[in-house]
């Protein structure tokens, strides 16, 4: 009888622990992998910060490669890269442009980063500050500071190249002909294509696997260097009026633009795309679903393809496989550069 119920005790013991194996083995079996869990994290309310959707942390990767501001520029705008930055709310990526700084010294250079969306329609976006602490020093210190309404105050990224050869550095440190991107809203390099934005937490994802170690690091304190740059952005101060998305520090006519215009929901989910949803329409926004071509002009201002011609310096296609965009032309001196890119999908 003794033998009979250490049997029968032996065997529900293995029951038991052959079920809680089994459902481990079932646990395991069902888990998915990181990248995909992107899509069922929630952001706090659901609100689009455009501070979490362009990491300027990671924009010391793009600046390290480029040889030119123009190469600089496609870099930042390629799809599925960096860029998740809707301002003008209509669901797509702004095309952000890049500016040097006309005001220079012997030690410093500088690079606006800012969107367009009209003649008189600028929002900053960040400032790039290049320092030498003296003229023979093959690189520069980098220092980003991203712009107060989006990032609010003391928000600073750098980086000490000094002492390497960096082929933007020599460029900007060198005999060149000054760069203001000639492309905006709704006139784009050829070879550019709009592309949808995605939720944050799969943006977050996907530039997390392009750019694991961000080379910049985060500082609220401002570098003691900093002092000695004098020179001053030429979009310095420059920003819209209406922005859809949640901003850290809106201006009190952009915080009252917000407040009306609550919420979004035209993200692209998992790499599908989507069109914004009809109830985000409103006539009082940059850019439009259903803009005009870039070939033609339009109301807002903008120079048809006649008025401004159609010669112009373009980059090419970027060459997505080995992640690093083809050359850029520069911009011929002494033409009107208007773009003849596509517009944005309908």
């Amino acid at each position: 009888m003794r033998v009979i119920k250490l049997a029968a005790t032996f065997f529900s013991v293995s029951l038991f622990i052959f079920g809680c194996n089994s459902d481990q083995t079932d646990q395991l079996a069902g888990a998915q992998p990181y990248s995909n869990d992107a899509a069922v994290i929630e952001t706090e309310g659901d609100e689009y910060w455009a501070k979490d959707n362009f990491d300027l942390q990671r924009v010391g990767d793009l600046l390290e490669r480029s040889d030119s501001p123009e190469q600089f520029e496609t870099y930042l705008n390629r799809n599925d890269g960096l860029n998740n930055l809707d301002l003008n709310g209509d669901g797509y990526a702004d095309y952000i442009s890049v500016e040097e700084f006309d005001d220079r010294d012997s030690n410093s250079r500088g690079l606006s980063l800012f969107s367009r969306f009209g003649p008189n329609m600028i929002q900053e976006i960040a400032k790039i500050f290049l320092y030498r602490d003296n003229q023979n020093s093959p690189g520069a210190r980098f220092l980003i500071n991203g712009n107060e309404q989006l990032y609010g105050d003391n928000n600073y990224y750098e980086a000490n190249w000094l002492d390497r050869t960096i082929p933007l550095v020599s460029t900007l440190f060198g005999n060149h002909d000054r760069y203001r991107s000639p492309y905006y809203y709704d006139n784009y390099p050829s070879g550019y294509q709009t592309y949808n934005i995605v939720e944050t937490p799969i943006y977050r994802t996907r530039i997390e696997q392009l750019y694991p170690q961000p080379m910049f690091v985060y500082t609220t304190s401002v570098p003691t260097y900093f002092e000695k740059i004098k020179i001053k952005s030429p979009n310095n101060g420059l920003h819209l009026g209406q922005i859809h998305a949640m901003l850290v520090k809106p201006t009190k006519e952009q915080a009252e633009f917000i407040k009306g215009n609550p919420g979004r929901s035209h993200f692209a989910k998992d790499g599908k795309r989507e069109h914004r949803n009809d109830s985000f329409k409103t006539d009082d926004k940059p850019g439009r679903d259903n803009p005009p071509r870039s070939d033609r002009g339009d109301e807002r201002g903008n120079p048809s393809k006649s008025e401004r011609g159609a010669d112009r310096g373009n980059p090419n296609k970027p060459d997505h496989d080995n992640m690093k965009p083809a050359k850029m032309d520069k911009p011929e001196k002494g033409k009107d550069h208007g773009g003849g890119g596509k517009g944005k999908k309908p």
